[in-house]
């Protein structure tokens, strides 16, 4: 909320009987929504006549979600590699013997799990924590105790639900690496300040005494007619960011910004009742307005220290009544996402803009991304603003059902973007990196098919939810596990929607320059985020961004920091989405008599791909590929595949990928020069459903 002193009242006790009741019903309730066929008329976004954002407090997707089969979460094969050389799982720390936490569970049925508190958190915190995308320093405050918890299936009974009955986005971040504030404006108007508006970013939630005078994404609906809404109660946890700006001030009570988003539905009461009824009324008397923002009050949140529970239990209520309205349900998208990430770990460090030319290099304007500090401050200088920590998302719909995920980056401005699309609004605050490199949530649904294929789908029981709830009440204070164990998915896969993505990104020697290079091409129809990162943590990492259709030849490694040496001895890992995963390792003055270069190509028609293998040296070698042991090999195709290139010849090695998903992760090394390796991994597109990568979920740490 608004300020530390509001996180800390309303501890108040809400609605016991009629959580229970919502609680007891949960299967019944998504097999009912599974049953309403979806309005598909027109098999396409128009099939959509209402949109409702449900957004709660405070925290991380690897908090939350971390545990859920088939996500990128707490088992990531292809985390980031700290300096240390561990995954990201492995912050450094002094409060325990190990010399780091990992991430630990926060069990229910033993300790007070639900009221862990949040950490100590901000624009400065938040780039410490992140710094720069090395993702090492979320021990420096001393609170890993809190920030390394995670919850599981038990106990996040209904949200585990949800997710396996429709879909879940993976690689949504909040939109600012801060607090509430600036990233809920994002939520409701693009940009915190900066954005395409030009001003200085607010970055904390001292907003209330700003009045901020540019223009809402509600009042640009209001201007369309298109009909809008926010639900609340006498209690908004000063959530609702419409109350902060100048348009919304001094307006008459008959004036319909103030009806529509001023309203508050009790003045005393803060149950979620009052909220739940005046939504319930709306679908019955088919008034539900085409968009509307929902708020809580404080303790139904999910802020740290007000128990999951109770928002649970709101989000189970207001899903209920949609679907006691099936002709409602059938044309309605419920999206339920975080506003920022609480302080709690996750292990996805979040896309950035390079904001000078040492940074990396965007294709996109990168205006409007950042706020300046000055030399006291413990991160000086021009600062990124955004994005920030992953966080819980699943859109619940018919056109969402099955147990999906959806694997595009998104912000809280795709959610605007999505708003965009089928309404024809535009959101003009939104910054060109921004629009570049998240997406506007369309690839997240089916509109064509969205009504086959559903019976099979198996659910959760929650029946005895609240005993655990009970149980966590009188369990014992939540602390670092004395020994500690990696938490291990489930390795069972997950539907995965098909994305936009289509990237080729390979390394080569530049002997004219005598540099490295990494020669990056985006040829999908959405742009996106990476990093590269040097191992040897001699330099960097890097960031890039590259809109659709977009390349880049990126050689900024080679003395790019301040009295960094010219690289002679080079070991580099690019990152990008969805598991994407490139590195390069060799030497550049490696005596030129058998030099080889390596290319990959797809052959997205039937999801293979094939490399390239060129010797551009004067004696022949013998070149080994290896597809990792977590991936399902084709009938009849070795695990590994030797060939001998002979100078000057190129050979093809074609993977066929149909048995492990178009999945791959193939290392590259050569018998003349021990210190060369490549590795290619990740998934082939085909523009259509697949499942999720093999490796999550096996043991990698």
């Amino acid at each position: 909320m608004a300020s530390r002193s509001r996180r800390n009242f309303l501890r108040t006790t809400t609605g016991s009987v009629g959580a229970t009741a919502a609680l007891m019903m949960f299967p019944d309730l998504i097999r009912k929504a599974m049953a309403i066929p979806a309005n598909n008329q027109k098999r396409s976004i128009m099939d959509v006549e209402h949109v409702v954002i449900f957004t709660q407090e405070n925290r991380s997707f690897d908090h939350y979600l971390g545990m859920l089969n088939g996500v990128r979460g707490l088992s990531d094969p292809r985390a980031v590699q700290l300096p240390s050389g561990r995954p990201a799982y492995y912050q450094a720390s002094t409060q325990h013997p190990d010399g780091y936490v990992l991430p630990f569970h926060g069990d229910s049925t033993a300790t007070k799990a639900y009221t862990v508190g949040g950490s100590n958190m901000g624009h400065q915190a938040d780039l410490t924590l992140l710094h720069r995308g090395k993702h090492d320093q979320w021990g420096s405050t001393g609170e890993l105790h809190q920030r390394m918890v995670y919850y599981t299936a038990g106990d996040l009974p209904f949200y585990y639900a949800l997710a396996n009955a429709f879909t879940v986005c993976d690689h949504y971040h909040c939109s600012t690496l801060t607090q509430t504030n600036p990233n809920r404006l994002h939520l409701w108007s693009g940009c915190n300040g900066g954005g395409t508006v030009g001003g200085d970013p607010d970055m904390n939630n001292s907003g209330a005494a700003i009045r901020y005078a540019w223009k809402t994404y509600p009042e640009r609906l209001q201007d369309k007619g298109i009909s809008w809404k926010v639900y609340q109660e006498a209690d908004n946890f000063d959530d609702n960011m419409l109350e902060l700006f100048k348009n919304f001030q001094g307006l008459k009570a008959s004036d319909p910004l103030a009806i529509n988003g001023l309203t508050r539905l009790s003045q005393s009461q803060s149950t979620g009742d009052y909220l739940v009824a005046e939504f319930r009324k709306d679908l019955a008397q088919k008034t539900l307005p085409a968009v509307s923002w929902i708020v809580t009050a404080a303790d139904l949140s999910e802020h740290p220290n007000h128990e999951p529970a109770k928002g649970e239990n709101v989000c189970a209520k207001l899903i209920a009544a949609l679907v006691d309205h099936p002709d409602m349900f059938a044309k309605t998208v419920f999206i339920v996402n975080y506003d920022e990430n609480g302080g709690f770990f996750d292990h996805m460090p979040p896309p950035l803009p390079p904001l000078e030319a040492a940074d990396g290099y965007s294709s996109a304007s990168v205006e409007g991304e950042s706020k300046s500090y000055g030399g006291t401050e413990a991160n000086p200088g021009k600062q990124p603003i955004g994005l920030g920590i992953r966080v819980p998302a699943i859109v619940v719909s018919p056109w969402t059902r099955g147990g999906w995920v959806c694997s595009e980056i998104f912000d809280h401005t795709s959610t605007l973007r999505f708003l965009e699309k089928r309404f024809g609004v535009a959101e003009e605050n939104i910054s060109g990196w921004r629009r570049a490199v998240c997406g506007d949530m369309s690839s997240v649904f089916d509109f064509e098919t969205p009504n086959l294929g559903l019976e099979t789908l198996k659910l959760p029981s929650t029946a005895d939810y609240l005993d655990r709830v009970a149980r966590s009440a009188q369990g014992a204070s939540l602390s670092i596990p004395a020994r500690q164990a990696a938490p291990v998915q489930s390795a069972l896969q997950r539907r995965a929607r098909p994305l936009p993505y289509e990237f080729h990104v390979n390394g080569r020697v530049d002997a004219a320059s005598g540099r490295f290079v990494v020669d990056i091409a985006n040829t999908g129809t959405a742009g996106a985020s990476f990093y590269i990162y040097d191992n040897t943590n001699a330099q960097g990492p890097w960031r890039y961004a590259l809109e659709a259709g977009k390349s880049h030849a990126a050689a900024g490694w080679h003395g790019s920091a301040p009295g960094a040496p010219a690289l002679s001895q080079y070991d580099l890992t690019l990152q990008g989405p969805n598991g994407f995963y490139r590195r390069f390792k060799g030497s550049l003055a490696t005596p030129a008599t058998a030099a080889v270069e390596v290319t990959a190509c797809y052959e997205v028609t039937n999801g293979d791909l094939t490399l390239t293998l060129k010797n551009t040296g004067s004696t022949a070698c013998t070149v080994t590929v290896r597809q990792a042991d977590a991936y399902a090999l084709a009938a009849g195709q070795k695990r590994t595949h030797t060939s001998v290139v002979r100078p000057g010849e190129s050979l093809s090695d074609e993977w066929l990928l149909s048995a492990s998903d178009h999945w791959y992760d193939l290392t590259v090394t050569v018998d003349t020069d021990s210190n060369f390796l490549r590795r290619y991994a990740g998934c082939v597109e085909t523009g259509r459903a697949t499942r999720t990568d093999p490796a999550i979920g096996k043991a990698i740490y």
